[in-house]
């Protein structure tokens, strides 16, 4: 295993990787990843709350606030899904961003606790025909 060496130069955060972003022509936008995963209350639980989490990421689609989201789906394609599901939002603060989370009905009703962390979308390809 190789190994690295300690060094005194500071690893960039904050504005700090924003501007190096942006020094090498990356898209530098600010986001937040939204990880959400059932709690003790179950699958059956998460399965209740679909349609109303469904309408409330559907309007923040429509808003411009929901950037990419679905359920994340376990390793092997046979096993049966276990209720996670990811997000990837825009919002103005961390503050903002904690109050999309904790308004999806997933939150709200039990079924779902989250993690919620900023994210810097540096590349981005379209694949052809998504959405269309």
């Amino acid at each position: 295993m190789t190994e690295v060496e300690p060094t005194d130069e500071s690893v960039p955060t904050g504005d700090g990787l924003v501007a190096l972003s942006r020094q090498h022509r990356l898209l530098a936008l600010p986001m937040f990843v939204l990880s959400s995963f059932p709690t003790d209350a179950g699958i059956a639980a998460v399965m209740e709350a679909i349609p109303a989490h469904g309408d409330y990421w559907a309007e923040l689609e429509e808003e411009g606030v929901l950037f990419a989201g679905g359920p994340v789906l376990s390793g092997e394609g046979s096993d049966p899904w276990s209720g996670r599901a990811m997000f990837i939002f825009k919002a103005r603060s961390l503050a903002a961003a904690r109050a999309v989370a904790e308004a999806d009905p997933m939150h709200t009703g039990g079924a779902r606790q989250y993690e919620l962390r900023p994210w810097l979308l540096n590349h981005l390809v379209v694949p052809d025909g998504a959405k269309s």
